[in-house]
Parts: structure tokens; C-alpha cells; sequence
């Protein structure tokens, strides 16, 4: 019985002391992950709009806040950087960061996925697809502001950008609350669908769904996308038709050059990879592999004439004749802060008083070759040494191809210098550059 007795408190004894010691690591282990938990929540973030991205500066520039409280934030990555694919121009993301030697480099990079309204359902573009080769009944409508879609939309979607849903969405939409309607914007990052589709569930509409992968779902797709009458008439581009020189001559869209369908593959080099192309023929196959030939080949603006020549017959637009060109003569314009070549040059070759040269490329770069006249700061220090630059005079930023340019030039706007940036291909060995817009 004694035996027996001591036999028990031994294992009455180690049962207790076991369990004492997985609790106390089970408390340790649970205090550790809150703590981990606690510092990720602390840990700061930049949600907002990338505004470029620059893989030799490793830096990021990202938009946050609206209207009066827009800010430009200058982040640093390195080659560890979770997400970095997810720092996309123009897309929206989330950027966890910690400050090192005065600037934030960033921990990890987020899609900020834009939310779908309560009640609000996704479609993919698969299924819209399938929706226009059956009977079903559906309004399809393009969020984006007014000059993406004239650019590239999908067929038969209406153009009602998001902010002017209120106004013109009941007008355009119609009285039929119970009827479908479909809203997409430029991918999963933009807010501009789900927002219209919370308009429009406010205004009753009971039956709404939203394309969430954007035009750029739909492109990636395969499928096809359209351009507006009025911007092949007037826009900045290249019109192709893919028709025989014969049938070319005898009737064409204005402005249109003549590149035959079976010369296209052998001709791409001499298309500008940066203009927005819009293909047009009598033949769909034609149209459709000649828009395929082209996205491959990594052309980013290609859209078509909806119905080809017939098409534009149709919508009323005008037509030439006569003797036909083959020749690209396209020149992209300026957009709003650009310095253009001719400016720029002038100031670099006649040492202007009143304009700083700023090369913002590597330190590397800027030693094998600069700009005479130039100042450098890498556009990494930037934000450290801003300072050093004078708010008295017209600052002319530049790098190797204006993508870094463009990043400082929306920095040194933040901080209330006149600057302008340059985008052309620059190529420096001492003090002997060139430039190719």
C-alpha cells in the first residue's frame, strides 16, 4: 500500500511539473507572438498611388492623401524587399517602412485592392466574355476619366468616369433598377468601379457587378479593346491599315498609314513602341492576329476600329484616297512639367544664370560622364540634401531616360521649387553627352 502510495505522488508530481512547464512556454510562446503581432502593428505605412519606380536609384515615389493633404514620399527598396513586383506605376499600393538615415526603405510592398461594395458582386472577364456571344441583357460601363477609355475600352461599354456617376448616371443608366449593370476601371488597385458601383446601389440600382482585373484583365485576356471616333480622327497616334495597297488607296481612314497585314511582322521595328497604335482593316482575323502580333512583341497602346473600315462607314467617319504612305512620322507630346529637348539643350550648351542643370542618376553614372554644368544628386539623397538647391532659379532635371527625372521633379514640386524634368535618352562619357528624344 506505502509502495503504491509513493508510486502515485511521484506521477502526481510530474504530471503538475510538466504541465506548470508547458504552460509557462505556452505563456512565453503566446507573449512573443502578441509582442511580433504589436510591432507589425505599429509598424508605419504609406497607402497611396506609386508614382514611379526606379530599379537603378531603388526608389519609390508614392502619392498619399487627397486635395489639400496630397503628399509625395520618396521610399528606398533593396533586392529584399517583399512585393517590390506590387510598386507599380499608377496602381495602388500599401508600403510598410522604417526610417534609416532619414529616409523610409521599405519592409514590404501590398496591392491596395480596391473593395467591392456590400451586395456588389465580381466578375471576371472569362464570363463578361461569354456574356456578348449569349442574349443576356447588361449595361456595361467604363469608370475610368474620359481620355483612357477614348484610348482603349472594352466594346459597347459606356464611358461614365466615377466622378460624374451622380450626375450622369441615372441619365445614362436608365429607369430600370432591376437591370444589370457592369463597371470596370483600370485593374484590381483602382478604386474608380467600386466607387461608381456604390453610386449607383445608392441611387437603387439593385443588380450591379464589377470587373475587378480592369481593362488590363481584359487585355491580358486576349481580348480586344476599342478606340473612340474621336480619338483615331484627332488623337496622337499611329493609325495602321492592315488592307492591301490597292484597297488602300481606293478608300482609307484620314491620317492612316498602309502597313498590308502580311508585311506587319517585318515592319514592327519601324513602329513606335511608345504611341498609342490603332489597327483597322475589312478582315476581323486579320485585325485580331495583327492586335495579337502586337502585344507581343510588347506594344502596351494598341486598340482597334470597332467594325474595321466598315465600321468607320458607319459611325460617319471621314475617308481619303489617293496615293498612300508607309512611313511612321510620330512624335509624342510633352506632358505637363516636361522641359522639351530644344530648351533644355539651350540651357545646358548657353550656361544659362537662371536654370540649374540637376543630373539625379547614380553616383556611378554620374562618374563615368556628366553634363559639364550639371549639379548631381542622386535622387536617393534627394530628400536629405533638397537643401543645397536654390528656390531663385528654374531647375532642369534629368537622368538616363526621365523615369527617375520625373520622380524628383514631383519631389522638388512638394517642396516648392520651379523644376521641369526631361524625358529622352540620355548618354554621358565626361563631359560629352547625347540626348535622343
Amino acid at each position: 500500500m506505502t509502495k503504491t502510495f509513493a508510486k502515485l505522488s511521484v506521477l502526481l508530481f510530474l504530471a503538475i511539473f510538466l504541465s506548470w512547464g508547458c504552460a509557462q512556454k505556452g505563456e512565453q510562446t503566446t507573449s512573443t507572438d502578441a509582442s511580433k503581432k504589436e510591432a507589425v502593428k505599429k509598424q508605419p505605412v504609406l497607402k497611396g498611388k506609386v508614382l514611379g519606380v526606379s530599379n537603378q536609384a531603388n526608389t519609390i515615389s508614392i502619392q498619399t492623401g487627397k486635395g489639400e493633404k496630397t503628399k509625395t514620399h520618396l521610399v528606398k527598396f533593396d533586392k529584399k524587399t517583399p512585393g517590390i513586383e506590387h510598386a507599380k506605376k499608377g496602381h495602388a499600393a500599401i508600403i510598410a517602412y522604417e526610417m534609416r538615415n532619414g529616409q523610409p526603405h521599405a519592409l514590404s510592398i501590398k496591392p491596395k485592392l480596391a473593395k467591392l461594395p456590400v451586395g456588389v458582386t465580381e466578375i471576371k472577364p472569362a464570363e463578361l466574355h461569354k456574356m456578348f456571344d449569349s442574349s443576356t441583357k447588361f449595361t456595361l460601363v467604363d469608370a475610368r476619366p474620359a481620355k483612357a477609355y477614348a484610348q482603349s475600352h472594352v466594346q459597347n461599354a459606356l464611358s461614365i468616369p466615377a466622378d460624374e456617376m451622380k450626375e450622369k448616371g441615372a441619365e445614362t443608366l436608365g429607369n430600370d433598377k432591376e437591370s444589370l449593370v457592369i463597371f470596370y476601371c483600370g485593374g484590381p488597385t483602382c478604386g474608380l468601379s467600386t466607387k461608381a458601383a456604390d453610386i449607383a446601389k445608392k441611387m437603387g440600382y439593385k443588380n450591379i457587378r464589377v470587373m475587378l482585373a480592369g481593362e488590363p484583365g481584359w487585355r491580358k485576356a486576349g481580348h480586344p479593346t476599342y478606340a473612340t471616333k474621336a480619338f483615331i480622327a484627332k488623337g496622337n497616334i499611329v493609325l495602321i491599315d492592315l488592307r492591301d495597297k490597292k484597297d488602300s488607296q481606293a478608300e482609307r481612314i484620314i491620317r492612316s498609314v498602309t502597313i498590308p497585314y502580311s508585311n506587319l511582322q517585318d515592319s514592327i521595328e519601324d513602329i513606335p513602341v511608345k504611341a498609342p497604335i490603332v489597327l483597322y482593316s475589312d478582315d476581323e482575323g486579320d485585325m485580331m492576329s495583327a492586335l495579337k502580333q502586337l502585344r507581343k512583341a510588347k506594344f502596351k497602346k494598341v486598340s482597334l476600329v470597332s467594325g474595321g473600315i466598315e465600321g468607320w462607314k458607319k459611325a460617319g467617319g471621314t475617308l481619303t484616297s489617293g496615293p498612300i504612305s508607309s512611313d511612321i512620322d510620330w512624335k509624342r507630346k510633352m506632358g505637363k512639367g516636361e522641359v522639351s529637348v530644344a530648351d533644355f539643350t539651350k540651357a545646358v550648351s548657353e550656361n544659362e544664370a537662371g536654370i540649374i542643370i540637376l543630373d539625379v542618376r547614380s553616383n556611378d553614372e554620374a562618374q563615368i560622364g556628366k553634363f559639364k554644368t550639371a549639379t548631381h544628386i542622386a535622387l536617393d539623397e534627394l530628400s536629405s540634401r533638397i537643401n543645397e538647391l536654390p528656390k531663385d532659379k528654374k531647375i532642369y532635371v534629368y537622368c538616363n531616360t526621365g523615369a527617375r527625372a520625373e520622380m524628383a521633379n514631383k519631389e522638388l514640386k512638394k517642396n516648392g521649387f520651379n523644376s521641369y524634368f526631361l524625358v529622352a535618352e540620355v548618354e554621358c562619357e565626361g563631359v560629352e553627352c547625347d540626348i535622343e528624344d
